[in-house]
């Protein structure tokens, strides 16, 4: 029988379930505490994250601040993408908010499988698409939308993230001052 968890992870990578059970079985677990990293600046780490149980976000450092690029939830994958198709170090963290379980895969064991299944190079092209999609959408969103808008969107695409991460990465996130995100919160509550 497919567990909840298969059928989730189904969701995103439409494949027949041997081949989807197949690619899971390429994964090894490991387990995080909250506040540990998945990936710090710097390092030379080339595997792909899907994540069990738990919560994560990737930032970049600048001047000493976190600046929040996205988190990650259940059944959602996380990795420095730019640092492996550049073969560079990592330009940015992946930290755990809640201790967390995740599923690893070596991009080399991904690439050589893109070779023996085409079905595994069609979940290569979901994830980059799923990437690229996202972050569109996010630039787009903070060239154009106001605060309260980028907070809107956010909290109607993920209200889950509201129980789960702090204001002030959430605030980070949507490029603002965790004083002007409680406002908006304010602002929005009273209406």
């Amino acid at each position: 029988m497919i567990t909840e968890f298969i059928k989730q992870v189904g969701k995103t990578l439409p494949l027949p379930e041997s081949d989807l059970v197949d690619f899971l079985s390429k994964f090894k677990t490991i387990h995080l505490k909250k506040g540990e990293y998945f990936i710090t600046e710097g390092q030379l780490k080339k595997e792909l994250g899907l994540i069990v149980k738990g919560c994560m976000f990737c930032y970049y450092n600048k001047d000493g601040e976190q600046v929040i690029d996205e988190f990650s939830l259940e059944n959602e994958f996380i990795t420095d993408y730019f640092s492996y198709l550049t073969n560079s170090p990592a330009e940015k963290n992946v930290k755990c908010i809640e201790d967390t379980e995740l599923l690893v895969l070596s991009f080399e064991i991904l690439k050589s499988e893109y070779s023996n299944n085409s079905n595994y190079e069609k979940i290569g092209r979901i994830m980059a698409e799923g990437l690229f999609i996202n972050w569109h959408n996010k630039a787009k969103s903070l060239m154009l939308d106001d605060a309260e808008s980028r907070y809107l969107k956010l909290i109607s695409k993920r209200p889950d993230l509201l129980q789960r991460i702090p204001q002030y990465l959430i605030a980070s996130y949507l490029n603002v001052k965790p004083e002007t995100l409680s406002r908006i919160r304010k602002k929005i509550a009273s209406k």
